[in-house]
């Protein structure tokens, strides 16, 4: 392996290294790439495809396009030499991710099992070319993926958020825990939410749109990319999101804490079905909530209304409940029928 030229990244903050090695070199870590994420996009079919042909020219020695990889920021890749970032891949796979090349990742290792059956010796001598953007930040790799990733059939942005955040599964932001839905239901009163809802929620955010996108994915990807490059990618912005709602979320759970929809309750509003949500924790720790504080927020800061979600505060601070004019909380009863 060998660092061919250092390019700094400036608008996402980051250094890529041109690299060239051989598929001997990167076939010792590919096959822990692509399986160190469970969430990543599965292989494509390639029978009778594209990629059929592509193992055949690999068996003879073509030159592909670079495959781009990302290593998660981590301050040790400064100024890192060839020798060393070979050894710091291989026993840290698990901080690299495939940015654009997949496919190709798994078309070659096919082609390497056909070349063992050949006894083709000079397949691993083959030349490859690699760029490596390293100690790069989750919105930077986000973006950079669908930058590489529009105009072919990539994962949706909504799988690629899923993808990049879900190391924050099973951990606490502001003393909420993100948890699977496959665990059981949540409980909001515990401060639990669904990690997906927390991820309808931020995708709702990048999109300025509450409702499921359904159109093609190609105009999906530039659609939030337009929204994207207005960000600054200094911190963590899924973190700022979900800190901003929680803040929202506590002040909205202690105004309605009153607020419970008994059996009475749904009779008298004739909410004949299951009630959205019998108490105001459960309601506001949905995805419906989430995806519409989103949209609500990207909709805010295009127009200038807000800067970011810290000037979300004031307005947090300012919500009234009068629980005098409202003492059998109404409010919530006509949101559940509303919902309903």
């Amino acid at each position: 392996m060998r660092i061919m030229s250092n390019i700094y990244d400036n608008r996402i903050k980051s250094t890529n290294l041109y690299v060239e090695t051989t598929f001997g070199e990167y076939l010792q870590y590919a096959k822990d790439l692509i399986k160190n994420n469970d969430l990543q996009r599965k292989r494509v079919k390639t029978s009778q495809t594209v990629y059929s042909l592509l193992k055949e020219d690999l068996l003879n020695g073509c030159v592909i396009p670079p495959l781009v990889l990302a290593i998660m920021s981590d301050s040790t890749l400064k100024n890192m030499k060839s020798d060393k970032l070979q050894d710091y891949i291989k026993t840290n796979r698990e901080k690299v991710l495939i940015l654009d090349g997949l496919q190709r990742t798994h078309t070659l290792i096919a082609a390497e099992r056909d070349a063992f059956e050949q006894k083709k010796e000079d397949f691993y001598d083959y030349k490859l070319r690699l760029e490596v953007y390293v100690n790069i930040n989750k919105f930077g790799v986000l973006y950079r993926m669908l930058t590489l990733n529009t105009g072919q059939t990539p994962m949706s942005p909504r799988h690629q958020l899923e993808m990049l955040y879900s190391d924050m599964l099973d951990t606490e932001v502001n003393g909420v825990k993100l948890i699977r839905e496959v665990e059981g239901t949540a409980n909001a009163d515990k401060k639990e939410f669904i990690f997906k809802n927390t991820i309808d929620g931020f995708n709702s955010y990048m999109s300025r749109n509450a409702l499921p996108m359904d159109r093609e994915e190609m105009l999906e990807n530039i659609k939030m990319l337009e929204k994207m490059s207005k960000e600054n990618i200094s911190g963590d912005i899924f973190k700022s999101f979900l800190e901003g709602y929680i803040k929202l979320f506590d002040i909205l759970c202690e105004k309605a804490k009153n607020c419970y929809a008994d059996q009475d309750k749904l009779h008298e509003y004739e909410i004949k079905s299951s009630p959205f949500a019998r108490k105001a924790s459960k309601a506001f720790s949905t995805s419906q909530a989430l995806t519409g504080y989103g949209a609500a927020m990207g909709i805010m800061k295009d127009k200038r209304i807000i800067e970011d979600f810290d000037s979300l505060d004031k307005i947090v601070k300012d919500i009234k409940y009068n629980y005098i004019d409202d003492e059998d909380g109404e409010w919530f009863m006509e949101f559940l029928k509303r919902m309903d």
